[in-house]
């Protein structure tokens, strides 16, 4: 279809500027809106692929059933080393999006390595050919939740072991809010309080786990992360029956406290006996089932954080902080501490964050501050161990 040549307007992310059709003051009013708040998430997806490139010196094949605007497409295209990328899929049900990435495709010169399809998102998925060298990425990024797209896309990465990327922005869904649709859409129940966002990630990624071991896989968690109004999550698929059986011994449940923030994870097969809390006798709340296993992968985090500098990043010191303190906190245990609720416990005032880290770690405790709550501390040090070096001062 065509579009009046008034409302194009020139838009510049990292190092590259595309057009997009502007019909609407309001970006969720237009007819394909360009998110540029969603920019943290384009930028991370680039050092992502440049580490996945590196660390196993492929060539990308890249599919992008949502496309939308198509900057995502273009950016990979654009700011990715040239020999690195043979062809990027970009597709989208609505045909004003069609026209945009085919008007910029054409004005990027983009013809030789991008693909576009109009179609919808599970049509694109079972048509890609089951073959070597066809998908090595796919990047789910659609309104709300990803989870009916999951399975599909699994199948067709099975073949080259590639890596799944998918975004849900039903938060209000997966922290609690409606906490019965949380149950229909991903059979789990969440939760509305200092673990929502850490409880909402492990539930997604519980979801990929069975849906790739219904299929005979199992997915190592690379990068999962929350951010404003979504969750993203970047898995490796592995086709491994065993594997999938040991990764299924780490799903279970988080029982917590949201009075003192005590908390206990434990098995899927298993499940407490006593769910007051041992601390302030308060009821427990029971979140769950969850992954239980690590969010990230050390040495892809270490290389996306060498390559930095070879992109024009936007939130680059942003970046750099959030992908430090994952560094610090990769290797703690699933859950963090809610450090205001156990001060008010202990009735004490005026200790921070980092003498309570300092003294934990003088014991030769496992401890960290957290992405998901900048009060929250993640530690392999009990409770009581937490409350008596905070009641030494």
């Amino acid at each position: 279809m065509e579009i009046s040549e008034d409302m194009w307007e020139e838009v510049t992310e990292g190092s590259t500027t595309f057009s997009i059709y502007k019909d609407a003051n309001r970006i969720y009013d237009a007819s394909v809106f360009y998110n540029p708040k969603m920019v943290l998430n384009r930028d991370l997806t680039l050092l992502s692929l440049s580490s996945i490139i590196k660390r196993e010196m492929k060539r990308i094949c890249f599919l992008d059933p949502f496309a939308g605007t198509g900057i995502r497409s273009y950016r990979i295209i654009n700011e990715l080393p040239q020999d690195s990328v043979e062809k990027v899929v970009a597709g989208d049900i609505n045909p004003i999006a069609v026209n945009i990435i085919t008007r910029n495709s054409n004005n990027l010169k983009f013809d030789e390595k991008m693909e576009i399809k109009h179609s919808n998102a599970i049509n694109i998925l079972d048509s890609l050919p089951k073959k070597k060298d066809t998908t090595h990425i796919i990047d789910l990024d659609p309104f709300g939740s990803p989870i009916e797209y999951i399975e599909e896309s699994l199948r067709a990465l099975r073949i080259n072991e590639g890596y799944l990327f998918a975004t849900a922005t039903d938060l209000q869904v997966l922290c609690g809010k409606f906490p019965e649709s949380c149950i229909r859409i991903y059979n789990a129940i969440p939760t509305r309080h200092f673990l929502c966002h850490e409880v909402a990630l492990r539930i997604l990624i519980y979801n990929i786990i069975i849906s790739a071991g219904r299929l005979g896989l199992a997915v190592e968690p690379i990068l999962c992360y929350n951010h404003e109004h979504f969750l993203r999550v970047k898995v490796k698929v592995k086709d491994s029956k065993e594997v999938a059986n040991q990764q299924h011994k780490k799903l279970g449940f988080v029982y917590f406290c949201k009075k003192c923030s005590f908390l206990e994870t434990v098995e899927l097969s298993k499940d407490l006996v006593d769910t007051s809390c041992t601390n302030c006798s308060e009821k427990l709340e029971k979140a769950g089932p969850l992954w239980l296993g690590n969010l990230y992968e050390v040495e892809f985090i270490k290389q996306m954080k060498k390559d930095i500098g070879q992109f024009t990043l936007h939130l680059e010191k942003k970046i750099e902080k959030v992908l430090s303190l994952i560094l610090d906190e990769i290797e703690s245990p699933p859950f963090f501490y809610y450090i205001p609720f156990i001060l008010r416990f202990c009735k004490k005032e005026g200790i921070s964050l980092n003498q309570i880290i300092d003294s934990l770690r003088s014991k030769g405790f496992l401890v960290s501050r957290t992405i998901f709550d900048p009060q929250g501390l993640k530690t392999d040090a009990s409770y009581d161990e937490i409350v008596n070096v905070i009641k030494q001062y």
